[in-house]
């Protein structure tokens, strides 16, 4: 993972001058329970944007990928981050595709809870600890790692529809205790420039 944030930062400032990619809004339901994230902490919507270039050329040794940046907001005051990484893209027919896609987020989510097992603490505190275990959505990393998975059609040659899943979590590379967190929803892409 640590080679990504180098080669998207690369990527992005070789993609400049192509001025070609795609601009994204989207709203998605947010920290649901995936399977995968434990879900159900938090609350509100998560509304993201973001841009994502064209399948490029000068990364054409790991398949021509995209490089994307995006951000997510949660109207309820939950977590909030910024992402970026690769995506490749795969035609289903004339107009859908798949796009799975790996990255890396930063968050100003809580991390780090003080834990219910410390010794010394009294059982009051111990209880609070307990309560915000269970109750408050602790990331336990301030960088994660953002897998994400859309589906997407081509309504024109401008404007596609994707479904998207973006997962966040630090894969137990922080510690055991790894809830993560997952958004899914629906964005709108404005494709601008030519693609190569």
């Amino acid at each position: 993972m640590a080679r990504l944030i180098p080669l998207a930062l690369a990527a992005t400032l070789v993609a400049g001058p192509a001025a070609a990619g795609e601009a994204f809004l989207g709203v998605y339901a947010h920290d649901v329970d995936d399977g995968i994230s434990y879900g159900k902490f938090e609350h509100g919507a998560q509304i993201v944007f973001g841009a994502r270039t064209t399948a490029l050329d000068e990364l054409k040794f790991i398949g021509r990928a995209r490089v994307h940046l995006l951000a997510g907001v949660n109207t309820a005051g939950g977590t909030d981050y910024v992402a970026t990484g690769l995506s490749w893209r795969f035609p289903l027919s004339e107009r859908f595709y798949l796009q799975p896609g790996i990255g890396v987020a930063i968050h100003d989510g809580k991390i780090d809870y003080p834990s219910p097992d410390e010794p010394g603490i009294t059982p009051a505190e111990r209880l609070k600890r307990l309560s915000d275990f269970r109750t408050k959505l602790d990331l336990n990393s301030r960088v994660l790692f953002e897998p994400e998975l859309s589906i997407g059609y081509k309504a024109t040659n401008r404007l596609s529809v994707e479904a998207s899943w973006i997962h966040l979590s630090h894969g137990q590379l922080a510690g055991r205790y790894n809830p993560g967190v997952a958004d899914v929803g629906l964005r709108v892409l404005y494709r601008y420039g030519l693609d190569r």
